[in-house]
Order: structure tokens, then C-alpha cells, then sequence
């Protein structure tokens, strides 16, 4: 059977030969498979772009290093329970948000493109440490091929945008750089889509510098553009406005839960918590408690989303965030 290839897949194998980067190559495959029509006479073909894809793929996710050993500064190594990455335009404020959510020592100025590479930090959410990135200008085309990079292994993006101009129009902007790259935002409560071979990324946007004459406005008319398709959230680093509300929100957005253990006839380490995705199960809190645990596990006591306090369950138990377990082999 003839695949019958429309002409976007011919536009999207154009660029895929001209890319020089990883990143630029990766969007073009996953813009071949996209529109590609999927039939027999493609079978073949869309199985040989997974294969270029995963080749990719393990390029881009092994570290990279300098000439001395050390690693590159945009191969950052994922700590706490999540990362969540700051993109924006020059000037957007992600300097100063790093700063007053994380305390790191980022340089602060009112020159576009400060930031020249990524910078961490660790923001405290309740008894939880979230790793926040503040990144180069998403528009600085030096920087591009490895910010996308980085971008790929977040967990969720933050969409800074300066409240005191044009808000629309630099989301606009921010969200025409995802696409050119490849990358597809999900909606709230959406799932990601299997066949859609976009980088599929959870995001908040952020209205920035809500202290700003005129912010209160910029952020009414994001969230008539933007209101229930991704959560959106206003602040002022300088005044300490809806900081606490941006950590809830970056924790809600990233689908974790919090599971507590407790040794029988014990009480629960609240200091200490299992994070692990939502939707996941009784048995995969074992495995991350210890890898024994998982094979040996009979059953558990469950406080917390039950029926009632103690009850108990199986492996297959799905969990909520705030469950405490009592494991038994």
C-alpha cells in the first residue's frame, strides 16, 4: 500500500535534513509523524521515525561535558520531587522570582538577557523541597538548542510574563517558541496523548510584577484568553504577592502525592514523605520505600483515603495525596 504523504510531512522532512541540532531534529521527526496518515502503507516508515526518535532521545538525555569533566551547564541533574522550569522574554522578571522563592543567588538586573545559563534553586513547598530553574530569554537564539534540551526533562514549565506591558502578546511569543520547537502545552485535566508525538508539558502561567501600574488589568485580560486551559496565578516577588499561592499551584500542577509510612503500633514521619505521580499504587510506594518491600508485600493498613482508618488493602490500591501506610509482609 502507497503511503500517500501529504505535503506537511514533506515541509517537516525539509527541515529535518537542514537541522543542526538535536532538538530542531527531534521537532521535525515529531512533526513527520504527526502528520502522517496512519495506515498499513505507513507501518513501516513510522516505525523507523521511532527509532530516529529514540536514538535522539537517549542522545539528548546523556550528559554532557566540558573539556575538564565537569557537566555542561544545561545537563542539570533533576533533585528534590520534581523540577520546575522558568521560561519567559527578556526582562520578564524570572531572575527576581528565582530569588525570592528559592533564595538563590541569581544576577538581578534591568538589562535584557541576564541570565546567559540555568540557574537552580531549591523552593520549600510544606514538608517537600521542589527543584525551580531559571533559564536564558526563550527568544535568545544562542541559547535556543540547549534551553529546549533542558526543557524536555522538566516536569512543568512556567510561563513568566511581565504584567506591567503587553501580556498577550509576550505569551503569544512564548507559546510560538514551544510550537516551533515542538512542544504541545496540556490542558488542565488533560491527558497526555500517545499518538501526538509532540513534547507534551504541563504549564503555569505566571503574571509577573503584579505590583506594576496597570498589572491588574494585563492579568484579567490572560485569564479571558487563558482561563481554564492552564492554571494561572498573579505575583509581586518585590511585595511577596501570591508567592505562597505560585508553590501550591507548581505542586498541584505536577501531579505528585505525598505518602507517609509508619512502623506498626508507630506514628507516621510527616518530615519524611513518598512522592510518587498520581495515580499510583500501594505497591509502588513499597518499591520506592525499598525494592524488597515490593516482592514481599502481603498487604498494608491505610489512614488517610480509605473508608475508614486502618483499613486494609492490596497492591493495587490507588493513592492520594496525605495517605499514610503501614506495610506488612
Amino acid at each position: 500500500m502507497p503511503a500517500n504523504l501529504p505535503p506537511l510531512y514533506y515541509e517537516a522532512e525539509r527541515k529535518y535534513r537542514s537541522a543542526k541540532s538535536v532538538p530542531e531534529r527531534m521537532a521535525a521527526l515529531q512533526a513527520m509523524m504527526s502528520a502522517m496518515p496512519k495506515h498499513k502503507g505507513t507501518d513501516h516508515l513510522r516505525a523507523d521515525l521511532r527509532a530516529k526518535l529514540a536514538r535522539l532521545m537517549e542522545e539528548l538525555e546523556t550528559p554532557r561535558h566540558t573539556s575538564s569533566g565537569q557537566p555542561q551547564p544545561f545537563s542539570l541533574r533533576k533533585e528534590g520531587a520534581g523540577q520546575a522550569v522558568l521560561i519567559g522574554l527578556p526582562n520578564s522578571g524570572k531572575s527576581q522570582l528565582l530569588v525570592s522563592l528559592t533564595g538563590a543567588n541569581a544576577k538581578v538586573a534591568s538589562y535584557p538577557f541576564t541570565t546567559q545559563v540555568p540557574l537552580p534553586g531549591m523552593l520549600q513547598f510544606q514538608n517537600i523541597r521542589i527543584q525551580l530553574v531559571d533559564t536564558p530569554a526563550i527568544v535568545d537564539q544562542n541559547m535556543q538548542a540547549r534551553l529546549f534540551s533542558l526543557l524536555r526533562n522538566a516536569d512543568l514549565l512556567l510561563i513568566v510574563v511581565d504584567l506591567s506591558t503587553d501580556a498577550l502578546k509576550q505569551t503569544d511569543e512564548n507559546l510560538a517558541e514551544l510550537e516551533k520547537w515542538g512542544y504541545l502545552l496540556l490542558g488542565i485535566g488533560e491527558a497526555p496523548d500517545p499518538e501526538d508525538y509532540r513534547v507534551q508539558k504541563r504549564a503555569i502561567l505566571v503574571g509577573n510584577k503584579a505590583d506594576e501600574a496597570g498589572a491588574l488589568d494585563q492579568f484579567q485580560r490572560l485569564g479571558a484568553r487563558y482561563g481554564g486551559q492552564v492554571p494561572l496565578v498573579m505575583v509581586s516577588p518585590l511585595e511577596g504577592v501570591g508567592l505562597d499561592e505560585l508553590k501550591e499551584a507548581i505542586f498541584r500542577a505536577m501531579g505528585k502525592v505525598r505518602v507517609y509510612t509508619r512502623a506498626p503500633g508507630g506514628e507516621p514521619d510527616y518530615d519524611a514523605p513518598i512522592v510518587l505521580l498520581q495515580g499510583s499504587k500501594v505497591e509502588d510506594a513499597a518499591q520506592a520505600l525499598h525494592k524488597d518491600w515490593r516482592r514481599r508485600l502481603k498487604y498494608a493498613l491505610l489512614w488517610g483515603s480509605g473508608k475508614f482508618e486502618g483499613q486494609r488493602v492490596g497492591r493495587d490500591y490507588v493513592l492520594a495525596d496525605g495517605d499514610v501506610l503501614e506495610f506488612h509482609g
